[in-house]
């Protein structure tokens, strides 16, 4: 089965952004943000629809449910990515992780009950993560310029292609379903509604920065980079880091 026409919206939005990325000529002087104006509308964007509507649906999220409830639906989201990270880790050659990751998948999906509990991780299995954005950047593809997408956030064309390239590797989504069109929009939706739950905290600290666009885009770059290998690992988190100290 194809994917379904309404879940390609995002991906087709993702493939613009991404042509766009040969459309601008990077001088000296915007090098590090060549579309900083617009990317600064995009955060702003995206900053007034988070206080709108998205933080209030986290909190809400949090308020009426626990942390083993919570940590289930978390755990179930995870599983179903596990797909995803093993063809990655497999096309970046690091296969003792593509094994454990099989590893995992089996044993949450079934002991774990559909991945609700996380027995591998009492097993020493340790979950590992890998995004074709990871893919690209260990084969020595460029991320080329900071870009923030509408309803995505931060990105890069090379982070945005790979998005795309991950939704058509996703099993999820070529998984004969009753009603297509809702489960698999349940699915993104629980996605992100778990993430910005995790991200309360970390929304207000960035909040209280300075800057915090510069913030964000700086500390993004930088984790991106140390989650491909190309720079040192960043040992602290965002809440950690003010502005002040996060120059290159």
């Amino acid at each position: 089965m194809k994917p379904s026409p309404a879940v390609l919206g995002p991906a087709s939005m993702l493939a613009a952004a991404v042509l766009l990325g040969g459309c601008v000529t990077i001088t000296p002087e915007n090098a590090e943000d060549p579309y900083e104006d617009f990317n600064r509308s995009m955060y702003a964007f995206n900053d007034g629809l988070d206080r709108s509507i998205v933080e209030p649906v986290a909190k809400g999220y949090r308020a009426i449910t626990n942390e083993p409830v919570r940590g289930g639906v978390n755990n179930f989201l995870d599983n179903l990515g596990e797909p995803v990270t093993f063809v990655n880790e497999v096309l970046q050659g690091k296969i003792g992780n593509a094994a454990g990751t099989v590893g995992r998948f089996v044993v949450n999906t079934t002991i774990g009950i559909a991945g609700i509990f996380n027995p591998a991780e009492s097993m020493g299995i340790k979950r590992t993560d890998e995004d074709f954005g990871q893919t690209l950047g260990v084969w020595g593809v460029p991320a080329g310029p900071y870009l923030v997408l509408p309803f995505i956030g931060p990105s890069s064309p090379r982070d945005g292609f790979g998005t795309l390239a991950d939704f058509f590797v996703d099993p999820v989504n070529y998984v004969e379903f009753d009603k297509d069109n809702e489960i698999r929009f349940g699915f993104a939706i629980a996605n992100g509604l778990v993430a910005r739950e995790e991200a309360i905290e970390t929304f207000d600290t960035v909040r209280q920065q300075v800057d915090p666009y510069t913030t964000v885009r700086r500390f993004y770059v930088r984790s991106r980079a140390a989650a491909i290998g190309t720079s040192e690992p960043e040992q602290r988190t965002i809440e950690e880091v003010p502005d002040f100290e996060l120059d290159f």
